[in-house]
Protein backbone atom coordinates (compact mmCIF):
# COMPACT_ATOMS: atom_id res chain seq x y z
CA UNK A 1 0.00 0.00 0.00
CA UNK A 2 1.28 3.52 -0.49
CA UNK A 3 1.85 6.29 2.06
CA UNK A 4 -0.01 9.19 1.32
CA UNK A 5 1.96 11.53 0.03
CA UNK A 6 1.22 15.31 1.07
CA UNK A 7 -1.52 16.19 4.29
CA UNK A 8 -3.61 18.01 1.68
CA UNK A 9 -4.45 15.29 -0.35
CA UNK A 10 -5.72 13.07 2.61
CA UNK A 11 -7.61 16.04 3.62
CA UNK A 12 -9.20 15.88 -0.06
CA UNK A 13 -9.75 12.09 0.13
CA UNK A 14 -11.32 12.38 3.81
CA UNK A 15 -13.61 15.16 2.45
CA UNK A 16 -14.71 12.90 -0.32
CA UNK A 17 -15.39 10.13 1.36
CA UNK A 18 -16.95 12.03 4.30
CA UNK A 19 -19.71 13.48 1.34
CA UNK A 20 -19.94 10.72 -0.05
CA UNK A 21 -21.21 9.33 3.42
CA UNK A 22 -23.61 11.69 3.74
CA UNK A 23 -24.75 11.36 0.00
CA UNK A 24 -25.31 8.06 0.38
CA UNK A 25 -27.11 8.62 3.59
CA UNK A 26 -29.68 11.17 2.31
CA UNK A 27 -30.73 8.38 -0.38
CA UNK A 28 -31.33 6.06 1.55
CA UNK A 29 -33.12 8.27 4.39
CA UNK A 30 -35.56 9.64 1.05
CA UNK A 31 -35.90 6.03 0.17
CA UNK A 32 -37.21 4.95 3.48
CA UNK A 33 -39.30 7.88 3.77
CA UNK A 34 -41.03 6.81 0.32
CA UNK A 35 -40.78 3.20 1.49
CA UNK A 36 -42.31 3.96 4.59
CA UNK A 37 -45.14 6.44 3.39
CA UNK A 38 -48.92 5.73 3.02
CA UNK A 39 -49.62 4.91 -0.60
CA UNK A 40 -50.82 8.18 -2.66
CA UNK A 41 -54.47 8.44 -2.63
CA UNK A 42 -56.20 9.25 -5.94
CA UNK A 43 -58.40 12.23 -5.16
CA UNK A 44 -60.25 12.11 -8.86
CA UNK A 45 -61.80 9.09 -7.41
CA UNK A 46 -64.44 8.87 -4.62
CA UNK A 47 -64.18 6.85 -1.34
CA UNK A 48 -64.90 3.54 -1.70
CA UNK A 49 -68.71 2.75 0.25
CA UNK A 50 -68.34 3.16 3.55
CA UNK A 51 -65.02 5.34 3.93
CA UNK A 52 -66.38 9.15 3.09
CA UNK A 53 -65.61 11.24 5.13
CA UNK A 54 -66.35 10.90 9.24
CA UNK A 55 -69.70 13.06 10.55
CA UNK A 56 -68.45 16.02 11.90
CA UNK A 57 -69.26 15.46 15.41
CA UNK A 58 -67.12 12.13 15.20
CA UNK A 59 -64.12 14.75 13.63
CA UNK A 60 -65.21 17.09 16.87
CA UNK A 61 -65.01 14.26 19.15
CA UNK A 62 -61.44 13.20 18.05
CA UNK A 63 -59.96 16.48 17.26
CA UNK A 64 -60.63 17.80 20.77
CA UNK A 65 -60.35 14.99 22.63
CA UNK A 66 -63.84 15.02 24.30
CA UNK A 67 -64.70 13.55 27.47
CA UNK A 68 -67.60 11.38 28.33
CA UNK A 69 -69.63 14.79 29.50
CA UNK A 70 -68.82 16.30 26.75
CA UNK A 71 -69.89 13.90 24.00
CA UNK A 72 -73.02 13.79 25.51
CA UNK A 73 -73.66 17.82 25.43
CA UNK A 74 -72.42 17.24 21.73
CA UNK A 75 -75.16 14.57 20.92
CA UNK A 76 -77.76 16.97 22.97
CA UNK A 77 -77.21 19.69 21.15
CA UNK A 78 -77.13 17.57 17.95
CA UNK A 79 -80.61 16.38 18.23
CA UNK A 80 -81.43 20.00 19.14
CA UNK A 81 -80.48 20.83 15.45
CA UNK A 82 -81.42 17.37 13.61
CA UNK A 83 -85.02 19.06 12.74
CA UNK A 84 -82.84 22.13 10.93
CA UNK A 85 -80.67 19.86 9.59
CA UNK A 86 -83.46 17.64 8.04
CA UNK A 87 -85.44 20.41 6.36
CA UNK A 88 -82.21 21.73 4.53
CA UNK A 89 -81.64 18.05 3.18
CA UNK A 90 -85.31 17.77 2.54
CA UNK A 91 -84.59 20.91 0.13
CA UNK A 92 -81.77 20.24 -0.74
CA UNK A 93 -81.45 16.57 -2.59
CA UNK A 94 -84.39 17.64 -4.83
CA UNK A 95 -82.10 20.35 -6.04
CA UNK A 96 -79.20 18.22 -6.27
CA UNK A 97 -80.85 15.18 -8.20
CA UNK A 98 -82.98 18.06 -10.52
CA UNK A 99 -79.03 18.89 -11.21
CA UNK A 100 -77.32 15.91 -11.86
CA UNK A 101 -80.60 14.54 -14.31
CA UNK A 102 -80.28 17.45 -16.28
CA UNK A 103 -76.40 16.72 -16.14
CA UNK A 104 -77.21 13.55 -17.88
CA UNK A 105 -79.66 14.74 -20.01
CA UNK A 106 -77.13 17.14 -21.89
CA UNK A 107 -74.63 14.40 -22.08
CA UNK A 108 -77.10 12.06 -23.66
CA UNK A 109 -76.57 13.39 -27.12
CA UNK A 110 -72.98 12.93 -26.90
CA UNK A 111 -73.18 9.25 -25.69
CA UNK A 112 -73.10 6.01 -28.39
CA UNK A 113 -76.10 4.01 -28.62
CA UNK A 114 -74.52 1.40 -26.33
CA UNK A 115 -73.52 3.85 -24.03
CA UNK A 116 -77.73 5.01 -23.82
CA UNK A 117 -78.32 1.77 -23.18
CA UNK A 118 -75.55 1.54 -20.06
CA UNK A 119 -76.89 4.58 -18.59
CA UNK A 120 -80.75 3.68 -18.82
CA UNK A 121 -80.14 0.12 -16.95
CA UNK A 122 -77.98 2.42 -14.45
CA UNK A 123 -80.69 4.41 -13.90
CA UNK A 124 -82.96 1.49 -12.87
CA UNK A 125 -80.79 0.24 -10.52
CA UNK A 126 -79.05 3.23 -8.72
CA UNK A 127 -80.74 3.66 -5.34
CA UNK A 128 -82.33 6.75 -4.51
CA UNK A 129 -81.19 9.00 -2.68
CA UNK A 130 -81.01 9.04 1.26
CA UNK A 131 -84.16 10.17 3.46
CA UNK A 132 -83.23 13.10 5.77
CA UNK A 133 -81.52 11.55 9.20
CA UNK A 134 -81.25 8.01 7.63
CA UNK A 135 -77.97 6.80 6.00
CA UNK A 136 -77.54 6.34 2.31
CA UNK A 137 -78.14 2.65 1.57
CA UNK A 138 -75.60 -0.12 2.30
CA UNK A 139 -74.56 2.42 5.27
CA UNK A 140 -75.07 2.14 8.97
CA UNK A 141 -77.30 4.21 11.29
CA UNK A 142 -75.75 7.08 11.98
CA UNK A 143 -74.38 7.16 15.64
CA UNK A 144 -77.30 7.65 18.74
CA UNK A 145 -77.19 9.05 22.24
Amino acid sequence: MRAVESPQRARLLGAIVLAGMFAAGAVFGVGLAKWSAPPARDDRRPPPPGMGPPPASEVMIRELALDDAQIETLRSIERSHKGELDAIVRDTVPRVKAVLDQIEEELRPHLRPDQIRRLEDWRKRRPPPPMPGMPPPGMPPPPGP
